[in-house]
């Protein structure tokens, strides 16, 4: 099996959005759809926001069908995933790499995919906002913003791709995907009820005007200085500096997660020694929020990065973690009452960091927005617990003025990191001995398909059942299915799975199949670990009933989903 993921071609995610919402009233596997007043907005940096919440920079933001399922759950504030210089093949991320199961860790940071691609991907994804802004009524085509993520030195940035990258985001006019996702879309019109072609014309080529910059730990000062000047004079970006939990101290931090009873959570003095130190975060904000003055930009900052710790419990590969979710809520909370105060609530703060259905209202109330969000989206429910954040924040009369409460974040730390804070740890069931997750798993009771961020597991109707269907082409093998099937399995190494090639099944031990190039309704099979051929024109085929029901349902009802 293979951890690359392959794009989806932008005709066929038309496609696929088209027929799932005929036959399903869903777009990628998300049925809470939420339909934004586009009367109600946000300004924000030149745009507007039809609701404050979005996904973070993570794996939520890296494929174009994720930027769709968690805009139709109502994000509109989009975090892209971080690209860097090495990308592609060169960038080496050990797998599995997330771990969501209580607190959260992962292993890796910038886009998987190549510069090239990724920016392809944000393209298609703006196309298909718009799309799905007019054709299913979702609100208004300019409601939603796009946030580019970029790092981590000032030498990568600078280098042809990454400078490519920043100048399509910022105006893709003359490039060939804006060009050929515009006759895509002018071509599929035919098949819309509400998209014309004058929505078509009105969507802008200008994706993105302001980034949110990241530097690795141990960044130095005058670096991160000389990156921030050089994004918004050179670039002419608005800019928010994502800040480090390490700005409290070890101390602090070490404090806030004895309190919580995570004091098995390990880390050094040497990194805090290592990271940039608070008075001198003090001086560097205080001149690029000055310097952005007199550009006439706007500057912010971004709390918090992830924080790096020790390995655990060996469920990740790496020996150093980076740590969000619930125990990282407290510390980035910690870190924005400490800078609005230091500048009297006048220095804008967006926020990621641990925000839930239950928080975000509090959140948003201190001040801070807009709010991303990745470690709970990455739990059962996945995108849909964006949709129950969203309908919260519905109910709130919040309306931001640019400053920031630092009492009342002061009161949101001090509560999540006392008593009130703390809850029961996680204890996941045990992996099963015995791999028959095909056979196994009867109920289908959908857990790997909501959470997936890729939505690389499906739930297909094959022989009048239910079925999960695993997607190889949209995993990149992270793990997080696996962390939460109640039967202790590994979905994506254990279920029936649809490879896009042949060569990529033989690649793979996983029971599946794959259409052959060039033959019509002709497929290559492994099943109980055999490999043979299969034709929809057999009457009575040898195969396995279980493996003919799927590959005939996914020909007949699902054709969209084999795509290379």
């Amino acid at each position: 099996m293979s951890d690359r993921m392959h794009p989806i071609p932008f005709p066929q995610l038309l496609n696929w959005i088209k027929a799932e919402y005929h036959d399903e009233g869903s777009v990628f596997g998300c049925h809470k759809i939420y339909t934004a007043d586009p009367d109600r907005y946000t300004e924000f940096l030149g745009g507007k926001l039809e609701t404050l919440v979005g996904p973070a920079a993570g794996p939520h933001t890296q494929l174009a069908q994720n930027i769709v399922a968690g805009y139709v759950c109502g994000g509109r504030i989009f975090e892209l995933k971080t690209v860097q210089v090495l990308d592609g093949e060169d960038l080496k991320v050990n797998k599995p790499c997330i771990l969501a199961e209580d607190e959260a860790y992962n292993c890796e940071w910038s886009t998987e995919l190549t510069i090239q691609q990724a920016f392809e991907e944000y393209v298609k994804a703006w196309f298909l906002l718009n799309f799905l802004a007019v054709e299913l009524d979702l609100g208004a085509q300019d409601g939603f913003v796009f946030n580019m993520s970029v790092g981590y030195d000032l030498a990568g940035i600078q280098s042809p791709k990454v400078d490519g990258f920043i100048e399509g985001m910022k105006d893709a006019s003359q490039t060939a995907i804006f060009r050929k996702c515009k006759e895509q879309l002018l071509d599929f019109l035919p098949r819309c009820k509400r998209m014309t072609a004058e929505h078509v014309e009105a969507i802008s080529p200008h994706l993105c005007n302001n980034i949110s910059m990241s530097t690795m730990h141990g960044c130095p000062a005058g670096e991160i200085e000389r990156i921030a000047r050089y994004l918004m004079k050179e670039k002419g970006l608005n800019l928010y500096l994502k800040c480090n939990p390490t700005l409290l101290g070890y101390d602090k931090v070490r404090e806030i997660m004895d309190g919580l009873g995570f004091d098995y959570i390990q880390f050094t003095r040497e990194q805090f020694d290592n990271d940039l130190q608070y008075p001198d975060a003090v001086v560097l904000i205080r001149n690029l929020m000055n310097y952005a003055k007199e550009l006439g930009q706007h500057f912010g900052v971004k709390l918090t990065n992830t924080f790096p710790v020790k390995k655990l419990r060996g469920e990740l590969p790496d020996e150093t973690i980076y740590m969000s979710g619930r125990t990282l809520l407290p510390l980035s909370l910690s870190v924005a009452e400490m800078l609005s105060r230091e500048f009297d609530g006048k220095l804008p703060m967006s926020y990621c960091g641990g925000a839930n259905a239950q928080n975000i209202a509090d959140i948003l109330e201190t001040g801070i927005y807009p709010i991303t969000v990745c470690t709970d989206l990455l739990k059962p429910g996945g995108y849909h617990r964006l949709n129950s954040m969203v309908l919260n924040l519905d109910k709130s009369d919040f309306k931001p003025d640019g400053t920031t409460n630092a009492d009342a974040l002061g009161h949101l730390a001090a509560t999540l990191c006392g008593p009130a804070g703390r809850g029961a740890k996680v204890h996941r069931k045990p992996r099963a001995e015995q791999v028959d997750c095909v056979g196994h798993c009867k109920t289908v009771c959908g857990s790997c398909v909501t959470l997936c961020p890729n939505r690389a597991n499906v739930v297909i109707i094959a022989g009048g059942a239910k079925q999960m269907l695993h997607l190889d082409g949209m995993c990149n093998e992270c793990g997080n299915c696996a962390s939460f099937c109640p039967e202790g399995r590994a979905p994506y190494l254990e279920k029936i799975t649809l490879f896009c090639t042949e060569e990529e099944l033989m690649q793979s031990q996983n029971s599946g199949f794959a259409p052959v190039v060039g033959q019509h309704n002709q497929f290559v099979v492994r099943w109980n670990g055999q490999i043979s051929k299969f034709s929809l024109e057999e009457d009575e085929p040898t195969l396995d009933a279980e493996i003919v029901r799927v590959i005939r349902a996914v020909s007949r009802a699902y054709p969209y989903l084999m795509y290379r």
